[in-house]
């Protein structure tokens, strides 16, 4: 199949949402992208206006939305299938067909740089992305619509990272008759409206909360910690850290702030000061109304890490906020009803990269400037999804997937794989010292497109320690001997990528 060229669906903005002043204000370039709260970087061409549209190239959300591209080369034709919408685009043509309809486009599709170039508006549209502009940050944060999401919103708005204002739902009307306020109408419920009927006058009934949604009563912040109480109810929030600018990011579920706390909002978005010596300040809203979110943001001075503290209260939440520790993620590859390949005399590759991936973080371990994580630990199957949203969700500093390789019986070697620019120096220091390490062939650093190093944010590499299918690769890399030494190679050249002396 003839490879097209690199596709970037980096829906950011587009005129439904900024106007030509805004976008005239910034550089295109200077525009921070997120789509569902997890930032996006471009490392192929910007998006820049052309005849008053926002130009984007596709690759980094078509893979975030599960969106389908194929190209076709012949006919240097683009085509775009989720579920069921289907676009077609022809490369310098402003006709293309949705569902086989044909529609005018104001730009048509262009090729810049090998990356392929669409209309953000226009493909926005009928994906049915919802994106919200934070002017403060210069920041297009998108989400993918839900059926019970409300309208996308059309123009800029005052959010707090980054979605409009709610109303939160904190109460549901009673149902009619049922009331004790004073009113007029027919039936037993008429009068003062204490009966018990289904009058149908009119009156101020009484206001029932729902019991499924909590009642946040305060945020406090200290030079520590940061701990929230609710009226009643389980507090457990989904946390994110996200960069450029530094934030953590807490939204607890179920949740609405309580009548203090909303008065303090300004267009839904509250704001405290810090006493904090590594946060700026504090920013609080009602995030969503559909489940009912609240979202607590600490906008950093620094990178900062989270580490959640016991309480004794169901209703309180409590997390002290400290420097940040660097964290590397090892990822042995495969695992479980993914064995990976098999070796030569029938062993599993899931078995070597588990083991040698435990060696390096035992080894790790032994430096406390560094925090180590696995993203498994024994013979479990983690989808490839999972490893990247774990490295990213905690924000690593470094990811290192460790693998063996398979081809014919006399390929020996090992590979490093990288996918974008900012990996590349790690695994030349990887490749180095596993190359010495080994004794292999060097079948050099190669660039690839495996998902645990294009999706995840940090740099990334694979490494193939050598080949599986060859009787003197798979004979030393099943030694303990040999992966010690392999091991004690990656951990050397994991601290001399991060300069730990």
């Amino acid at each position: 199949m003839m490879k097209f060229p690199a596709f970037c669906f980096m829906l950011l903005i587009c005129l439904l949402l900024l106007p030509t002043t805004v976008l005239g204000a910034e550089a295109p370039n200077t525009i921070k992208l997120f789509m569902n709260e997890k930032r996006l970087v471009s490392n192929e061409v910007q998006p820049r206006i052309i005849s008053g549209n926002t130009i984007v190239p596709v690759r980094i959300i078509v893979e975030e939305i599960g969106a389908k591209v194929t190209w076709d080369e012949a006919a240097r034709k683009v085509t775009i299938v989720k579920d069921d919408a289907n676009i077609q685009l022809v490369i310098d043509s402003k006709t293309a067909l949705i569902k086989g309809k044909k529609e005018d486009m104001e730009v048509a599709p262009i090729i810049d740089k090998g990356n392929t170039m669409l209309p953000l508006r226009f493909i926005g549209e009928q994906l049915g992305i919802e994106f919200t502009w934070d002017a403060s940050t210069s920041s297009v944060h998108m989400y993918q619509k839900d059926d019970n999401d409300s309208k996308p919103v059309t123009g800029p708005v005052d959010v707090v990272d980054d979605k409009p204002p709610v109303t939160p739902p904190t109460t549901t009307p009673s149902k009619p008759g049922d009331g004790t306020g004073t009113g007029t109408g027919t039936g037993n419920g008429s009068g003062t409206g204490s009966g018990t009927g289904t009058g149908t006058g009119t009156g101020t009934g009484t206001i029932k909360p729902d019991p499924s949604i909590h009642l946040l009563t305060s945020i406090v912040l200290t030079d520590k910690d940061i701990t929230v109480n609710a009226k009643d109810g389980t507090l457990v929030p989904t946390t994110m850290k996200l960069a450029n600018p530094n934030r953590i990011v807490f939204d607890f579920p179920n949740t609405t702030l309580d009548e203090p706390l909303q008065k303090l909002l300004v267009k839904n978005a509250g704001e405290m000061a810090s006493n904090h010596p590594l946060v700026e300040k504090v920013r609080f809203s009602n995030f969503k109304d559909n489940p009912a979110t609240v979202r607590i943001i600490l906008d950093l001075k620094s990178s900062a890490d989270v580490k959640v503290q016991p309480s004794k209260l169901p209703n309180q939440w409590k997390a002290t906020i400290g420097e940040h520790q660097l964290t590397v993620v090892i990822d042995a590859g495969h695992g479980d009803n993914d064995p990976g390949a098999l070796s030569i005399t029938g062993r599993h590759e899931k078995d070597f990269t588990l083991s040698t991936a435990k060696k390096v973080e035992q080894l790790l371990l032994q430096d406390k400037r560094l925090n180590v994580l696995m993203t498994r630990s024994d013979d479990t199957f983690i989808p490839l999804d999972d490893r990247v949203s774990f490295a990213n969700n905690i924000q690593s500093d470094l990811f290192l997937s460790i693998h063996g390789n398979s081809a014919k019986a006399t390929v020996s070697g090992t590979e490093t794989y990288y996918n974008r620019p900012e990996s590349a120096a790690f695994a030349n220091v990887i490749h180095k010292n596993a190359v010495a390490a080994t004794g292999f062939p060097d079948r050099k650093v190669r660039e690839a497109d495996f998902r645990v190093i294009t999706k995840t944010t940090m740099p990334a590499v694979l490494l193939e320690v050598g080949y599986l299918s060859n009787k003197n690769d798979e004979t030393a890399m099943y030694k303990d001997a040999f992966q010690d030494k392999l091991a004690s190679a990656l951990v050397a050249a994991i601290k001399e990528y991060l300069n730990l002396k």
